[in-house]
């Protein structure tokens, strides 16, 4: 409104300046009279032109005092804008720092809580383990005591039988065993305490054939498992039971390998009851006869189903042969013919085993024996012999010999006029020395065949050569590799007329154990034909992998 009014003044002054300028003048009379009325109408036109300089001014000036003001409040704008967001931000630092107080005073009441039930926890475990250690001092005590008496039962006992003489340590310990039965049978059911172990084995091999002569590169296959399952009921009983497969194949079939139980009240004592394996004077030096379950010096597993008893080193068993331990021969006409019809039976056979373990400072001396039954005046199997052995620093010697024998008792009554008896003793030697990072083990093994009339054998059961020789010197190189070189001389034949099959096999094994339980071996082995055998000379390589669990 005020730049309106002002507006309006100016351009009022300055029409009335142009009118004065615009109006009639009279002619002078003369030149005073003329200048006056010219000096009078030039007064209001300067008087015009400083009032519209003044009010130029008073409009500048009041622009001027505007600005100052719209610039006084815009500054006092931004100052409260300002103030407000100072107040603001010092109010969210206020309410952040009131945020992580509260925080830090719950992390602090958490953790002190924590505390408080870790130090609950502590003493709950503390009088826990406190009360088991009572538990265990207290059944240790009772137990203890129980032996005492057991002790104190066995001796007086023993009195009481009249045993004071001396004996022998297995018949003193029978008279233990025989105490210790007398004093379960006092006892009632006791609690299980199941304890549930798993172990076993896996072995997979490939093998190629013949690479030099073999017109195609052929390769083969074996491949093992074994599963173990270990069941301890309580300190006394426990139980066994395993699967195995095994065969020349990537995918052999899983079998059931057996089930026992055992009750073992002492160390020297034990009675075991399900299915029973017994194997003695098996290869442990050569590596390619090293599964029992098919070679050995002494006798190959037989399984038998029955009782076994150790006691001090003594181990007898009796039962019931099972899988291929039972089976027998049923031929007809009685011996009437000499080559009657036979056919292969189950279900006949029985099995007697007897050993006896002498075990002193690492030299050891085990008897055997093994009586089979097939339940027929002409038709049975004897094993006998003795594995001995002693280590003296880093030698070692290891010695067996065996006794094979079936048909003991034919005189012709099996097959007319034959007889089917028929034996073979067997010597095994296994020198082996070991110093530093090197390692020598050899083998040595022969036996003296006599076989029946019409060719049987039965030690081709229990191997498969009648003499072998065997050497591998060998040298560690890391903690985990050792390289060996082996030497091996093999008739391949159980007869000793034949030398036609005969081959000195010479090779190297690297053998890689990059962890425990874990075994790599992988070898090459040229095959040189010998004696009377026209063979080829052959190159072949394998390797094979076993773990353990």
């Amino acid at each position: 409104m005020n730049k309106i009014y002002t507006s309006a003044l100016v351009l009022g002054l300055v029409a009335a300046g142009a009118f004065a300028q615009a109006a009639p003048v009279a002619a002078p009379a003369t030149e005073q009279t003329a200048e006056a009325p010219k000096a009078e109408a030039a007064a209001p036109v300067a008087d015009s032109v400083k009032a519209a300089e003044e009010a130029k001014k008073a409009e500048e000036a009041m622009k001027a005092e505007e600005a100052k003001k719209a610039e006084e409040a815009k500054k006092a704008e931004e100052a409260k804008k300002a103030e407000e967001a100072m107040k603001a931000e010092e109010a969210k630092k206020a309410e952040e720092a009131k945020k992580a107080e509260e925080a830090k005073k719950a992390e602090e009441a958490m953790k002190a809580e924590e505390a408080k039930k870790a130090e609950e926890a502590k003493k709950a475990e503390e009088a826990k383990k406190a009360e088991e250690a009572k538990k265990t001092e207290e059944a240790k005590k009772a137990e203890e005591a129980k032996k005492t008496e057991e002790a104190k039962k066995a001796e007086e006992a023993k009195k009481a039988d009249n045993k004071s003489e001396e004996k022998g340590e297995v018949s003193a310990a029978a008279g233990s065993a025989l105490d210790i039965l007398k004093a379960s049978m006092n006892e009632g059911t006791s609690k299980a305490k199941m304890e549930v172990k798993f172990s076993g084995m896996a072995e997979f091999d490939i093998y190629t054939g013949d690479v030099i002569n073999d017109d195609d590169l052929e390769h083969s296959y074996a491949s093992t498992f074994d599963l173990n399952v270990d069941v301890q009921f309580n300190e006394k009983w426990s139980a066994f039971v395993g699967l195995e497969a095994d065969g020349e194949t990537t995918s052999p079939a899983s079998i059931y390998n057996g089930a026992f139980i055992q009750y073992k009240p002492a160390n020297f004592f034990a009675v075991k009851l399900g299915d029973l394996t017994f194997s003695e004077g098996a290869f442990q030096a050569y590596y390619g006869y090293d599964d029992p379950t098919d070679d050995a010096a002494g006798m190959t597993e037989r399984d038998i189903r029955g009782l076994e008893v150790d006691l001090a080193g003594l181990q007898l068993g009796l039962g019931f042969g099972r899988g291929d331990n039972d089976t027998y021969s049923i031929c007809a006409d009685d011996g009437e013919k000499e080559n009657p019809l036979c056919a292969n039976g189950e279900g006949k056979n029985y099995s007697v085993h007897a050993a006896y373990e002498f075990d002193y400072a690492g030299q050891h001396l085990r008897p055997y024996v093994n009586y089979k039954s097939f339940q027929s005046t002409q038709h049975n199997e004897l094993h006998a012999g003795v594995d001995a052995g002693l280590n003296i620093g880093g030698f070692g010697f290891r010695a067996v010999y065996g006794f094979h024998a079936d048909y003991l008792a034919d005189d012709g009554d099996v097959k007319k006029n034959v007889d089917m008896t028929s034996t073979a003793h067997t010597i095994l030697a296994e020198p082996t020395f070991e110093i530093g990072m090197f390692n020598i083990k050899t083998t040595a093994f022969y036996a003296f065949i006599d076989e029946a009339e019409d060719g049987h054998i039965e030690a081709e059961k229990d191997f498969q050569e009648y003499f072998f020789l065997y050497g591998e010197p060998a040298f560690k190189f890391a903690e985990f590799i050792k390289i060996g070189i082996p030497v091996e001389y093999h008739t391949h034949t159980l007869d000793d007329d034949k030398e036609d099959e005969a081959t000195l096999d010479v090779g190297g094994r690297f053998y890689i154990s990059p962890v425990e339980n874990l075994e790599i071996t992988a070898f090459g082995m040229v095959d040189i034909a010998m004696q009377d055998n026209e063979d080829d000379t052959a190159l072949r390589f394998g390797l094979e992998t076993v773990f353990s669990f």
